[in-house]
């Protein structure tokens, strides 16, 4: 088993207990992916770039774009 904080999105992880695709109401547009995991964490991807665009995992916080 992998530690789900150490991987970005990869579907075949089995610590994903969920994965949804939910409307970008802070955008105002476009979709996103939220994939969640067993250890109660996680991240949200782009839907069209896959780009990391959230994550409550700590290490990933620098990886996430300026919201300023």
């Amino acid at each position: 088993m992998t530690n789900s904080s150490d991987n970005l999105f990869d579907d075949s992880n089995d610590d994903i207990i969920s994965i949804e695709t939910k409307f970008n109401a802070q955008a105002g547009e476009g979709y996103y992916r939220q994939v969640t995991y067993k250890d109660g964490g996680f991240r949200q991807f782009d839907a069209e770039t896959g780009e990391l665009i959230g994550s409550s995992y700590s290490s990933h916080q620098s990886k996430l774009p300026n919201m300023e």
